[in-house]
């Protein structure tokens, strides 16, 4: 299997295993999956999808470890399976994203497109589901929603500086994570990155 697994941390270091983890119904299975141990109707029904539209994705994780059997239970004349996730945080080995040959550059492109996916989807679904609560009756709770894209001309050194205070606040951001099941999931995706347009290459070779 193309993977290590220490100290919670599940590191990918092959292809099939990164393709399996670029997808966003599989990333939002594994959020779910983090929290406790569920079935795939209970996964499902969180994220308001049929029970049989997941049933491919489940295996898929499983088959590459990213997902185990934490229990079974007896329902009827069926073997139920709870499964949960195998690892707190998901990594990838820098051998797959390197950006000097093509097969890096696809592997970048293609978990871009994942993580910015996963984001747009779990906050579509997050804002039905709270809305969908509200008009069944739920006590409606004012909360801050970030969602802001922002350009800025900085120097190396200004941009390393902003990356570490980033880093700083996502830490703790993490770290505040008491996996206490009766307070409200927040999630976060942070981009920041040197924005390039296409332009003539000569004036890039001068600078």
């Amino acid at each position: 299997m193309g993977h290590n697994k220490r100290e919670g941390v599940f590191i990918i270091k092959d292809l099939d295993t990164l393709k399996v983890v670029a997808d966003p119904v599989r990333n939002q299975i594994m959020e779910v999956l983090e929290k406790k141990p569920q079935n795939v109707k209970e996964v499902a029904e969180k994220l308001g999808l049929a029970p049989s539209k997941l049933y491919y994705h489940f295996n898929m994780l499983e088959k590459v470890g990213l997902i185990n059997v934490a229990e079974t239970r007896q329902v009827a004349n069926l073997i139920e399976k709870y499964y949960q996730t195998t690892s707190s945080f998901i990594d990838i080995d820098p051998t797959l994203l390197n950006f000097s040959t093509s097969e890096g550059k696809e592997n970048l492109y293609t978990m871009v497109t994942s993580t910015i996916d996963t984001t747009r989807e779990d906050l579509l679904r997050s804002l039905q589901a709270r809305s969908l609560q509200l008009e069944q009756g739920v006590a409606g709770k004012l909360r801050a929603v970030t969602l802001s894209r922002y350009l800025s001309n900085l120097s190396d050194e200004k941009a390393d500086e902003f990356h570490k205070r980033l880093e700083e606040l996502l830490e703790e951001f993490i770290d505040a994570d008491t996996k206490d099941p009766d307070q409200q999931t927040f999630a976060m995706t942070l981009a920041m990155y040197p924005s390039f347009y296409f332009r003539d290459l000569s004036n890039e070779k001068q600078e």
